[in-house]
């Protein structure tokens, strides 16, 4: 087994217990995505017990169980509550997904069943969380949906507005009045459905969005 984990205690908890169990239990040296998946391709694991949240360096971990699942089983085990990163890692391949806070009998019993090819949730366990990641993309669709009917200017507008510019800035920027920046700054406050900068910018920090991606009518 490999356990991916940025928390060394409870990295070697797992070990400890696992390797009390008769399995031999490699601790992944932490490093770039690219450093971890070598790490497996050489061990050749039979399960990979993965942190979502491996730190700076190494990223989130989601994005490497589409490398690691044709290797080995993946069991992410996380402190994350977040149900469409969860419901996500299932749709990628990984074979379980568990909560750190799982009473430590019940982590080693599940982990055991990966182990031994046997399922690691029941199906009925692993449709809800694939439902919740749903339920939870169609919840962020809706919420960024508003953002979408932006023109490309106004885009721009609610950009500049982030990085802390005064429309007296960005109308200078852009060549044009500061009358015209108010009117698109009061246009995306409208579609955007708040009433103050302000909230536009919590509003575009809350659904992760950036910026302009892509030119608009």
């Amino acid at each position: 087994m490999l356990v991916v984990e940025d928390h060394a205690l409870l990295a070697q908890s797992l070990a400890l217990a696992l390797q009390a169990e008769g399995h031999a239990v490699h601790l992944a040296e932490l490093g770039p995505p690219e450093h971890l998946l070598a790490q497996a391709r050489a061990l050749q694991p039979d399960v990979v017990l993965l942190d979502l949240d491996l730190g700076p360096v190494a990223g989130a971990g989601e994005a490497l169980v589409p490398a690691l699942a044709p290797l080995a089983r993946v069991v992410v085990v996380s402190g994350s509550g977040d149900a469409l990163r969860l419901g996500t890692c299932l749709e990628l391949g990984a074979a379980g997904v568990l909560p750190k806070t799982l009473p430590f009998p019940e982590l080693l019993a599940a982990v055991t069943a990966a182990a031994e090819g046997r399922p690691v949730l029941r199906d009925a366990e692993r449709q809800d969380v694939l439902a919740r990641a749903r339920a939870a993309r169609h919840a962020q669709r809706q919420r960024r949906e508003p953002f979408e009917r932006l023109t490309a200017r106004e885009a721009e507008v609610l950009h500049e507005v982030m990085q802390g510019a005064a429309a007296a800035e960005i109308a200078a920027r852009a060549v044009v009045s500061e009358a015209t920046v108010r009117t698109q700054i009061r246009a995306v406050l409208t579609k955007l459905g708040v009433t103050s900068q302000l909230a536009a910018v919590a509003e575009a920090h809350r659904v992760g969005w950036e910026g302009p991606t892509a030119p608009r009518g």
